[in-house]
């Protein structure tokens, strides 16, 4: 019996204890975050030449997540000056991906426009080749939703010897190939001026989202509406995108019931398979998401 009390008393102290311990469990405060312990390196490529490309990137890297006094899903950012000074407006630059990792891959476009920024070029005929110029940069970091994360690196970095080149962001395109005035017209470069007219587009303020819209009017009754979507100009067999789940056959699928007044939502495949809609011809309303390949079409 004696020793049972004596395992009572003790249970009972550690109930009292994890109580306690209970009691002092607080969430994580936010540590307003010191610029001279967030760093950004030296690249591995600073002295060497680059010229800027429409496809390429570069890599920047920060030395890991800002000093917020507990571990948090952060947003990394590179701002560009061409002088080493920054401040707010400095063009800044979003990596690929999630833009949550320090080590940063950057687009070449991206900073491209940068730089046709900064010289304030704002048409072709204001560019100015500069040669090869030194651009720098600095890191930022966030975490979404909260103003007081938000901090730059306390030193800055260079790429020496970039060639740059004029670019504005301007929306992206893709074209609709099918049968809205009788023959197809071929997706080549060639025909690039008789197919604007059926072209979607992205919106002003969506530059690069992958999200393209527009309106076709398809004029032959009898055939109805078959189409599919090119997303370059560059032959028939090359840069195709139509409808998934059919027999990747260059057949297109029918969809019988789509009439006037519906909206389809369908998912999208790299194939020739076209859509086929034998019962609706008229204006057609499109919106294409190339980013979860999927394609909204609203009968007028």
């Amino acid at each position: 019996m004696k020793f049972n009390k004596i395992y009572t008393v003790m249970a009972c102290a550690a109930v009292l204890c994890g109580a306690a311990s209970c009691d002092q469990v607080t969430e994580p405060v936010l540590q307003k975050p010191d610029p001279a312990t967030f760093q950004i390196y030296a690249p591995a490529m600073q002295d060497q030449y680059i010229q800027l490309t429409e496809d390429g990137t570069f890599e920047l890297v920060l030395n890991g997540q800002p000093s917020y006094g507990f571990s948090a899903v952060t947003q990394y950012r590179a701002q560009v000056s061409l002088d080493g000074n920054f401040d707010e407006n400095s063009p800044e630059l979003t990596p690929t991906g999630t833009g949550t990792l320090s080590r940063m891959t950057l687009s070449q476009l991206d900073l491209a426009e940068a730089i046709t920024k900064l010289h304030g070029w704002e048409e072709k005929e204001d560019y100015v080749d500069q040669g090869e110029e030194k651009v720098y940069f600095r890191g930022v970091a966030y975490i979404e939703g909260i103003e007081e994360s938000w901090v730059a690196t306390s030193n800055s970095t260079s790429l020496n010897r970039v060639q740059s080149f004029f670019s504005v962001p301007k929306p992206g395109q893709i074209w609709v190939i099918g049968n809205y005035a009788g023959d197809w017209i071929s997706p080549e470069a060639a025909q690039e001026a008789a197919l604007e007219p059926y072209a979607l587009s992205e919106k002003d303020d969506e530059v690069r989202s992958k999200i393209y819209y527009g309106n076709i009017t398809f004029t032959v009754e009898d055939a109805g509406c078959i189409f599919r979507f090119y997303t370059a100009l560059d032959g028939w067999d090359n840069s195709s995108v139509g409808c998934s789940g059919g027999s990747d056959s260059d057949t297109p699928v029918e969809f019988p019931d789509f009439v006037a007044g519906n909206t389809l939502t369908h998912g999208l495949a790299k194939t020739k398979d076209s859509f086929s809609f034998p019962n609706y011809c008229g204006p057609l309303q499109f919106k294409v998401d190339l980013n979860t390949n999927e394609a909204t079409f609203t009968a007028e």
